[in-house]
């Protein structure tokens, strides 16, 4: 867990909700192996290790808490775990987002609001977990359930590309939570907005804090790592590339406007970056904000051309 960051009325923190490891050539695209591998080194299944970094929230005025994602959770069976090599944070006595959400001193029973980027399984598998009977339910049952419709659509009739990432037993238990579906962008809090992006999956959405002259931004995996800020390093897990590069060079745009606190999820080293404009170009790096206690590497600079 890091510290608490203050953004207007919010206090936020980064959790670690464990991780996974999935293919480093399917994670950097076209971008050739001898130049990814520098970035994050490959074990000998060519597979990168890859954090599951949520968000929590806390309102100083009201009692909303607030959880953004939910890692991959524990209730799949031993092969699944060890294909993507899953590991999860310390308190295996209770599902992994509990024990993510207790590192930084919050009873889980008190989150209200689990906000969901999109249905993949390493976002959402936390969010329920097997009961005695063996059956998936809903870890945050008191919780309200944020998703984009679009994407809610897509999760329960999944194209043949993505149906390995969509797994119904992650989606359906949340029909039993107090789940909003919502139609596009728009504010969904006091000063927490979602941003809705189609490159990766259809209707995955991004997270915006904004408060007391700060901003904050959750990009889920329009940029997964901190490597993935170049606008034109893309995913083969994307299914649209070009509107990836699309959607990312309006962000690199807003970030460096904005002077934006960027959380990175899926980077294994960075919690945190920041993007500037320099000399025609955008410049990506990583941050430790002094209200940061967590540790992170300093790698080297990235830049894009306009």
């Amino acid at each position: 867990m890091s510290g608490f960051v203050k953004i207007g009325r919010w206090e936020i923190c980064t959790l670690e909700g464990g991780g996974l490891h999935l293919d480093g050539g399917a994670m950097f695209g076209s971008v050739p192996r001898v130049v990814w591998e520098g970035c994050i080194p490959p074990d000998d299944q060519h597979r990168i290790p890859l954090a599951t970094r949520l968000l929590l929230l806390k309102d100083s005025e009201s009692d909303r808490i607030a959880v953004i994602d939910a890692g991959v959770g524990d209730k799949e069976d031993p092969s699944f775990r060890d294909r993507f090599a899953i590991w999860l944070p310390e308190g295996h006595s209770e599902p992994p987002l509990w024990s993510a959400i207790r590192s930084a001193g919050v009873d889980p029973d008190t989150v209200t609001d689990l906000v969901i980027t999109h249905l993949h399984f390493d976002h959402v598998g936390g969010a329920t977990q097997r009961n005695d009977a063996g059956e998936s339910v809903p870890v945050l049952p008191n919780a309200k359930h944020w998703v984009q419709q679009r994407n809610w659509d897509t999760a329960l009739s999944p194209n043949p590309r993505e149906k390995a990432s969509y797994l119904r037993e992650n989606v359906e238990p949340l029909e039993d939570t107090l789940l909003e579906r919502i139609d596009g962008p728009g504010e969904i809090f006091p000063g927490v907005s979602v941003e809705e992006v189609h490159g990766h999956t259809l209707g995955m959405q991004t997270v915006r804090i904004e408060g007391g002259g700060k901003v904050v931004r959750y990009l889920a995996d329009l940029a997964p790592t901190l490597h993935h800020l170049r606008a034109a390093w893309t995913m083969g897990y994307d299914i649209h590339a070009l509107k990836v590069v699309e959607e990312k060079q309006a962000l690199l745009k807003s970030a460096s406007q904005e002077e934006a606190l960027l959380v990175l999820e899926h980077d294994p080293v960075n919690s945190w970056a920041k993007v500037v404009h320099q000399n025609g170009r955008f410049k990506a790096e990583p941050v430790q904000p002094e209200y940061d206690s967590s540790s992170s590497a300093q790698s080297p600079s990235l830049e894009e051309p306009l």
